[in-house]
């Protein structure tokens, strides 16, 4: 066995998950974290059926579309993406392939911006819907299809790289369908957060669909190795607050809508607290550049 991160092979147990049956290990030479055993191909791909959406399973996930003011955030996304972009190679991007589009609210206002949206979803139930959209789907493990090579201007794995079984492969793969001055963002949690560490094995981010694990330093390492030349990082994420908060209000009820809000706040402004790589809340977000 090798890491999958970096392809060395030396281990330590880390923790085992006080919430699912699982333990995790990490590696000797690169830092990163992994669930073992890993789940079979089949078991991964039974993660994401409309329970996994419905909230009808152990292991579940918001569905978007019942989330209200989420256009906001992805106004907001797309907006610094795109500035990103244009200041990389002083024309705008033409096309988006959002890696785990699910029901494809996300690449739908993309549209509005100009962009020729492209999605991958490895869920037939939520990508079907993103489909019924008019947005070109690959259904399927991003792991396994066929993407291209300097296809697309701006990809973004938002909450998908934790998910990969073999990042390192996968992100060369990214990094060929990039475009020349392309750019890939992700968004994870940094276990090495103070966040995280603190709450350690109770942490809700060592879920089973989970299968690995990065800190700032091992995702930004891991961008270098497959070829990115240049790496923007946000913490706890690369647009303000205000999307944040309006989303916050408009899905909350009443005491607790005042509540809700406060926390969003209260989270954002402590997860701008960062000395080196040294972070108090565990949310980041990193952009690379492909020169």
């Amino acid at each position: 066995m090798e890491c999958r991160v970096c392809g060395e092979g030396e281990f330590s147990f880390f923790l085992r998950s006080s919430i699912y049956d699982f333990d995790v290990y990490s590696c000797n030479s690169c830092g990163a974290l992994f669930r073992f055993p890993f789940p079979s191909q089949e078991e991964i791909k039974s993660f994401y059926d409309e329970g996994y959406y419905s909230g009808n399973k152990v292991y579940s996930y918001l569905d978007e579309r019942k989330i209200k003011g989420a256009e906001f955030v992805w106004n907001e996304r797309l907006k610094k993406l795109i500035s990103i972009y244009e200041i990389e190679n002083g024309k705008k991007p033409y096309s988006i392939l959002d890696v785990g589009c699910s029901f494809g609210g996300f690449l739908e206002v993309s549209k509005k911006f100009g962009l020729v949206p492209w999605g991958i979803e490895i869920s037939e139930y939520s990508s079907s819907y993103a489909k019924s959209r008019g947005i070109n789907v690959i259904q399927g493990n991003v792991e396994e299809v066929f993407i291209g090579e300097e296809t697309f201007d701006i990809i973004t794995m938002i909450e998908v790289v934790e998910h990969l079984s073999k990042p390192l492969e996968t992100m060369k793969k990214i990094y060929k369908a990039n475009t020349k001055g392309g750019i890939v963002l992700i968004q994870t949690a940094n276990i090495d957060g103070l966040q995280s560490k603190f709450f350690g094995s109770n942490y809700h981010y060592y879920l089973p669909g989970h299968l690995h694990y990065f800190s700032n330093k091992t995702l930004r390492n891991l961008l270098f190795r497959v070829g990115y030349k240049k790496v923007y990082e946000f913490y706890p994420v690369e647009f303000g607050l205000l999307p944040k908060v309006i989303k916050s209000f408009l899905n909350s009820k009443g005491v607790y809508k005042f509540l809700k809000v406060m926390k969003t706040i209260s989270y954002h402004l402590l997860g701008k607290v960062r000395i080196g790589d040294f972070t108090l809340m565990s949310s980041m977000v990193m952009v690379a550049v492909k020169l």
